[in-house]
């Protein structure tokens, strides 16, 4: 009887011991995965912000419902040199344009709006030269065939802050258009300034305080903000460009903001926030309203969904959106089928091919190892 306890007492160890030793093997590869995974996106980036002189840099990757990296790299500013981390805040410039279209859809989705409605039916008072103008749906705004032409000048340099900004500058047009509503594609930051007053419009909240409410908060993106004047100053970063002749890179004095312009690009974000919004739209809980934003929806210009830019890269199907300004370039893009989400934010504007070389290359490297 003793030698049988004994025997099974021992075939229970060894059992204990070798799931041990499996769990550790298992953690260890998965350590090991990781760390190498980092070290290759180091490299990637590193290699990328010395050969095209890159003053800060940030990136973000998620996979299902994970962050597998957030970091930054370099500056905020050529002139105090303090480092970028995952928290900095960044100009995202048009990715703002995801936020803007993902806000319509959810007044949408509230009944409030439907995205065949004619913009005259939801603003009025709206002025225009070209009868043509009536003819404007919301959806026609979203995948830019809405006819308008782009913004002239952003004038940043008003830095408006009042919240009658958007509103004054919409009811200020005189609109005219370049093409016939719903027949080409044209590319219009000036449409996706009148969505914003769209939604101004329906919810009878500002616009960049709706946001706040309805998508940044609840994803918990609380140091984002499309008014620049609320984020802390410790998590700005400063623009830079490079002078033509000399070469030499420069801080920028005026910063891309100005309240009328924020629909279409002034979402000040950090990778931290980013990633936590690509989870949450890529969570199945969210698909139908994802599915809808990026099937194609011009037959003429299969790229554009409803504020997404849509693409293939290593035949994968890819949603996103590049974006750029005065000191400031930024790309998001997703992979919806396999639920990645990569994120660039960089606080210079000149050799932009760096985002898709850096997020390319790490997406690249994803698809290796999965």
């Amino acid at each position: 009887m003793k030698k049988q306890v004994y025997i099974t007492f021992m075939l229970t160890t060894l059992l204990i011991s070798v799931c041990k030793s499996q769990n550790l093997k298992e953690t260890t590869k998965s350590d090991y995965t990781l760390k190498t995974f980092t070290k290759k996106v180091d490299s990637i980036v590193l290699k990328k912000m010395e050969t095209y002189q890159i003053p800060g840099l940030s990136i973000g990757i998620i996979k299902n419902d994970s962050v597998i990296y957030s970091k930054g790299y370099g500056i905020k500013s050529i002139n105090s040199k303090n480092l970028v981390t995952k928290n900095t805040n960044f100009h995202t410039a048009s990715i703002s344009k995801l936020f803007t279209a993902q806000a319509i859809m959810i007044l949408a989705e509230q009944k409030k709006l439907n995205l065949e409605d004619k913009l005259i039916n939801i603003i009025p008072d709206l002025k225009y030269k070209d009868e043509r103008i009536k003819n404007i749906t919301i959806k026609s705004l979203l995948n830019h065939t809405s006819g308008l032409p782009d913004v002239d000048n952003y004038n940043w340099k008003n830095n408006n802050q009042s919240d009658n900004s958007l509103k004054d500058y919409v009811l200020n047009l005189n609109l005219k258009l370049k093409t016939k509503p719903n027949t080409e594609y044209l590319y219009s930051n000036l449409g996706y300034n009148i969505l914003g007053y769209v939604v101004e419009k329906v919810s009878k909240t500002n616009f960049d305080i709706f946001i706040k409410e309805n998508i940044l908060n609840p994803k918990q993106m609380f140091n984002s903000d499309f008014r620049y004047f609320k984020i802390a100053d410790s998590l700005k970063s400063d623009p830079h460009s490079r002078r033509i002749l000399s070469k030499k890179i420069f801080q920028r004095k005026i910063y891309p903001y100005t309240r009328e312009q924020a629909p279409s690009s002034t979402l000040n974000s950090s990778v931290n926030d980013l990633n936590k919004w690509m989870i949450s739209i890529l969570n199945p809980e969210n698909s139908q309203q994802l599915n809808q934003m990026v099937q194609p929806s011009f037959s003429k210009y299969p790229y554009i969904g409803l504020g997404f830019q849509l693409s293939n890269i290593y035949d994968e199907k890819t949603v996103g959106h590049y974006g750029g300004d005065k000191g400031y370039r930024s790309y998001l893009i997703m992979l919806p089928e396999k639920r990645f989400g990569l994120v660039l934010l960089a606080n210079c504007d000149y050799n932009e091919d760096f985002r898709q070389e850096i997020l390319h290359s790490i997406l690249k490297q994803m698809l290796k190892e999965n």
